[in-house]
Parts: structure tokens; C-alpha cells; sequence
């Protein structure tokens, strides 16, 4: 009950305009209006990728998630838990997007998953390929990727995982403790 009330005032004063929940019209309308808050630097790169992809395949684009008030993304933990809960969620800034792939022919996957990585290269984006059939995709607000420490700085604010030691150490100890000599056969 408390997320309706919330979503309602939020509904009552958005962006100067005012929707009524118990109206289907108006709750579409303000659907649209959630959905149309994507910042510039995200729309975008979301245009970017929806063109070549709709180019190639001659469909549009499955995007599956755009902008969620905070509140929404409180209550979607509670039934996906791959919706995070930080300060400020990804979706609540209006720099991310997710994109569906579960429909996507193989052809379809390989050249979305080589676009994202083309954008990631170029330090205009990151993304997280979700267990929920989803890549999620967050732009950067400068068009350009922060810094290590920034983002450091940031996943130690938040909790994230501690920094690794180094991948070749982590092999080799663990080839150390797996190669021991074999028994010998009496």
C-alpha cells in the first residue's frame, strides 16, 4: 500500500503535470512520460544500437526497461533479484537500459553482444549480460568512462566485490594446490 501511495504522489506532481492512477489513459500516459526521461547521453547510445540493429535485422529493438523511480526499484527487488539496491539505482538516473535478447536468434545475440562490446571499448558504456535474459546497459554521463579510482571509490561506497589479486597469481595457486603428485601403484 505504501508503494501505491508513493507511485500516486509521484502521479499527482510530475514534471508540472498530474496523472490519475484510476485512469487506464493516464496511467499510460505517465508510463510514457517515465519512459521519455531517458537523459540525452543515454538516449543516444540506445538510438545508436536500435538503428544498426533494426538496419540489420529489420525489427526493432526489444528494450525491456528504461527509467525507474526509486521507489519502483525498491519494490522490484523484492521480486528480481537482479534489481539492485544502492543510493542511487542505474535506472533512477535515467543512464540505463535494458535490453531483452530471450527472443533473439543466435545472429541476432552475436551482433548485439559485438556492438556493446564495440561501445565498451570505446569507454562510451558498460554492460552486464543479467541471468534474466537482459544486457544491461549504462552510459556514461560524459560520453566517457571514469576513472579507476573514481570507480573504485564508488564499488567500495556500495559494497561491491573487494579488488582481486592478480588473475595469473590466483591460476597459478590454484594449479599449485591441484597438481600434486600422483600416487604411485604398488
Amino acid at each position: 500500500m505504501r508503494d501505491y501511495e508513493s507511485l500516486q504522489a509521484l502521479a499527482k506532481n510530475f514534471g508540472g503535470r498530474s496523472f490519475n492512477l484510476d485512469d487506464s489513459s493516464d496511467r499510460q500516459a505517465l508510463k510514457i512520460h517515465l519512459l521519455s526521461s531517458l537523459r540525452p547521453q543515454a538516449l543516444k547510445i540506445l538510438e545508436e544500437i536500435a538503428k544498426e540493429y533494426h538496419d540489420k535485422f529489420d525489427r526493432p529493438l526489444p528494450v525491456s526497461s528504461l527509467i525507474r523511480p526509486e521507489q519502483y526499484q525498491r519494490a522490484l527487488r523484492r521480486v528480481n533479484r537482479y534489481a539492485v539496491l544502492i543510493d542511487t539505482p542505474p535506472h533512477s538516473t535515467g543512464l540505463a537500459f535494458d535490453i531483452d535478447y530471450r527472443y533473439m536468434s543466435g545472429a541476432e545475440q552475436n551482433f548485439l553482444m559485438t556492438e556493446l562490446a564495440r561501445m565498451k571499448d570505446e569507454g562510451r558504456i558498460e554492460v552486464i549480460r543479467e541471468r534474466g535474459a537482459n544486457y544491461h546497459v549504462f552510459a556514461f554521463i560524459d560520453g566517457t568512462r571514469p576513472s579507476d579510482e573514481l570507480i573504485t571509490a564508488s564499488l567500495e561506497e556500495a559494497g561491491g566485490p573487494e579488488k582481486e589479486t592478480n588473475l595469473v597469481e590466483k591460476t597459478e595457486a590454484n594449479v599449485e594446490t591441484k597438481s600434486r603428485p600422483a600416487k604411485k601403484r604398488q
